[in-house]
């Protein structure tokens, strides 16, 4: 990871990380991960590696239903550790082993029978060199498990929160290209990044991850995800601005119903190791 945004993604995820367990869509997509793993891998003594790890989501539901797996969990930002340690001591789970490493420069030297990457692989500028390393660190008919977001994921809310970013001064909002294929929001550019990665795509699924959000809960979404950084570039002047019209517009939306219906359906991409 480039060093601009290896900062911008720790500052943005310390900051996050006491509230990033809040998000319900992130729980529902672990158990959807889990329910691959068991479904391609019957063995019991997995070695598995979560990669980005956050505050455990995919690692902690994984240990829970897997008990005799041994895991290994990185990710680049020192808060997110410590939540994901915590988490993980709460539900009295002693199969993980946690590491504070950028999954852009892994220094791993076992091989796994799995490994996941859930959300992250959208914010790396090499992202298919990343998939390229953790197809490599793969034992043989070994299976990496990824996910992102589709291209109808948090619309309309995101497109105005992100307007009301640009119009009030977040360069990081400025720079940001919705349409760029590395955001890995459709079929195609999934196909694209493993072509680039020179490995053969897997099978793609598809799940619809929806319920309803009041405006309330719809701001703190996006305080608690990667939008925090975008926010974070404001004065305290220009953030009650943006929260004001965000409300304002957001009402608009709900049309006399209590509540927007947040959409992060995603796709679950499940690589092979066929050459060990």
């Amino acid at each position: 990871m480039q060093k601009k945004e290896q900062e911008y993604a720790k500052s943005t995820f310390n900051e996050v990380a006491n509230n990033y367990d809040e998000i319900p869509f992130f729980k529902i997509s672990a158990r959807h991960v889990v329910a691959l793993i068991q479904k391609h891998k019957t063995e019991e003594n997995l070695k598995i590696l979560d990669v980005a790890c956050g505050t455990g989501n995919v690692v902690l539901e994984s240990a829970s239903c897997l008990p005799k797996a041994k895991f290994d969990a990185v990710d680049i930002s020192e808060g997110m550790l410590d939540k994901a340690k915590e988490n993980a001591k709460e539900r009295g789970l002693k199969n993980i082993t946690f590491k504070l490493q950028d999954v852009a420069k892994l220094e791993l030297e076992k091989k796994y029978d799995v490994i996941t990457c859930s959300y992250a692989l959208f914010f790396l500028p090499e992202a298919h060199n990343v998939l390229k390393v953790l197809v490599s660190l793969l034992k043989e008919e070994g299976i990496v498990i990824f996910t992102s977001f589709t291209k109808e994921a948090f619309n309309p809310s995101s497109d105005i929160v992100l307007e009301l970013l640009r119009k009030y001064g977040s360069n990081s909002a400025k720079e940001y290209d919705s349409e760029k294929w590395e955001n890995l929001k459709t079929e195609k550019d999934i196909e694209r990044l493993c072509s680039l990665a020179g490995i053969n795509t897997g099978a793609i699924e598809s799940k619809e991850i929806r319920y309803g959000m009041s405006i309330d809960e719809w701001w703190k979404l996006f305080n608690n995800t990667g939008y925090k950084g975008m926010l974070m570039e404001l004065n305290l002047e220009d953030y009650a601005k943006v929260k004001e019209e965000f409300f304002e517009q957001m009402r608009k939306e709900l049309d006399a119903v209590a509540e927007v219906e947040l959409v992060a359906d995603s796709y679950f991409v499940i690589l092979k190791n066929v050459k060990g």
